[in-house]
């Protein structure tokens, strides 16, 4: 097997709330790799103190060194990637996460990076500890014969096959300074939103069992370091199955597991047979505190354009209905869309007016500038307009820098009204 060595980079931009949790996808995928015998550590650049020297030590005696990159993470991902070849010539370069997802053959054609991972991580990984040939390997972009290839998709993961969270394989510095508690109980999503990720890799709703579920927050219970510390169900929607939402937290309570917690539910959920206001109070007394609900928009014309299948009316419900049960409702809002109008905004404007005239306890994300994902339905509308992405990592990385955000609204094409969007972003 060989030795992998698993990086979150720093950021280009140091944005105040990046320490507060850590990288669930490169702990599940060391919990994977260790679980199946290979030889794995986790280093964060993010959060970790003394990050280059531990850095240099640990490339030096690994094979695969791998980066989970986001846009704003490419120019640290870029330099570091040159330094450990510099340090073990013998190594390879693997990159996955959000921004090589998106972009896996621009990606790979850089003379640093022998491979890409598309998605999920976990199986494309092993396979490579296990020495397998790039082409044998399902799931990633790779050289060929002096061009690129991009190998089939595998099975979608499967979340009731894998472990539960090794915690010993996070550094116990991150975890001594968590504020929150990260926990995976489902993969993906079921609904068709036109601008998410989930989306576009056609990630259908997979969940873990409630026993596994539980068996994890037993774990969580038992680490002296989460003491007294918040847990966050990082589920894209964690409300999927109901009975089986209902099933975990009514386990909690039965089994001394409760402790503040918060996850992501949808404002079309609230009210109805699915979370109801029995439910909603049963969750409340097992520690429920924050439920997070993308809002997107004010506009219903906007609304259903992006495919969200919801309407003020129910954001505005499900408000009222978590301010009843002592729990706060956190909103996001986007502007800036393809097509969108001034008075669509304005509407956005208006109904967080409404939400935040409800409580001081209501918590508003945004609105935030839409950014276009390659592969969305929205993103062709972007193309038309005359945009176009970057065309490669380097330039990438010079939009980071000289940008201070690595797409400004200026540079949208597809924007109607710059001079509003910016000065609606917050």
């Amino acid at each position: 097997m060989k030795r992998v060595l698993l990086i979150n980079p720093p950021f280009n931009i140091v944005k105040d709330n990046y320490d507060s949790s850590i990288s669930v996808g490169l702990l599940s995928i060391a919990t994977y790799l260790d679980f199946n015998g290979v030889p794995v550590k986790i280093i964060d650049g993010v959060r970790q103190k003394n990050f280059l020297e531990i850095f240099k030590a640990e490339v030096a005696k690994s094979d695969l060194i791998c980066f989970s990159v986001m846009t704003m993470q490419i120019s640290q991902a870029l330099e570091l990637s040159a330094l450990a070849k510099k340090i073990n010539p013998r190594c390879q370069i693997i990159w996955g996460g959000a921004h090589p997802t998106f972009f896996p053959e621009q990606t790979v054609k850089h003379k640093l990076i022998d491979a890409v991972v598309i998605g999920d991580g976990e199986y494309a990984i092993l396979d490579l500890a296990k020495g397998r040939d790039f082409k044998d390997v399902k799931g990633i972009a790779h050289k060929q014969g002096g061009a690129v290839a991009v190998n089939p998709p595998p099975a979608p993961l499967d979340p009731k096959t894998m472990p539960l969270f090794n915690w010993r394989l996070e550094p116990g510095e991150i975890l001594e300074n968590l504020s929150l508690i990260p926990t995976l109980t489902s993969r993906g999503c079921p609904h068709r939103c036109t601008f998410c990720i989930n989306a576009i890799l056609k990630n259908k709703w997979r969940p873990r069992t409630v026993e596994q579920v539980l068996a994890d927050l037993q774990i969580i219970k038992s680490q002296p370091y989460f003491k007294n510390k918040k847990l966050r169900f990082w589920d894209e929607n964690f409300f999927v199955d109901i009975n089986r939402a209902k099933a975990i937290v009514d386990g909690m309570a039965l089994r001394g597991l409760s402790r503040p917690w918060e996850t992501t539910v949808r404002a079309n959920y609230i009210g109805t047979a699915m979370v109801d206001d029995d439910f909603l109070e049963k969750m409340k007394r097992s520690g429920c505190y924050l439920l997070s609900f993308g809002a997107e928009s004010g506009s219903q014309i906007v609304l259903d354009k992006i495919k969200k299948d919801i309407t003020p009316e129910q954001i505005i419900y499900a408000a009222k209905q978590c301010l009843k049960h002592d729990i706060i409702p956190q909103f996001s809002f986007m502007v800036g869309l393809p097509g969108e109008l001034k008075s669509d905004m304005k509407l956005t404007l208006k109904l967080i007016d409404e939400l935040v005239k409800l409580s001081d306890q209501v918590q508003i994300l945004g609105p935030q500038a839409f950014r276009p994902y390659p592969g969305s339905e929205l993103y062709g509308e972007c193309v038309a307009s005359g945009w176009s992405a970057p065309d490669s990592l380097e330039a990438w990385s010079n939009l980071v820098k000289n940008q201070l955000n690595y797409l400004q609204v200026k540079n949208f094409n597809w924007v109607k009204h710059k001079d509003f969007v910016e000065s609606m972003e917050t």
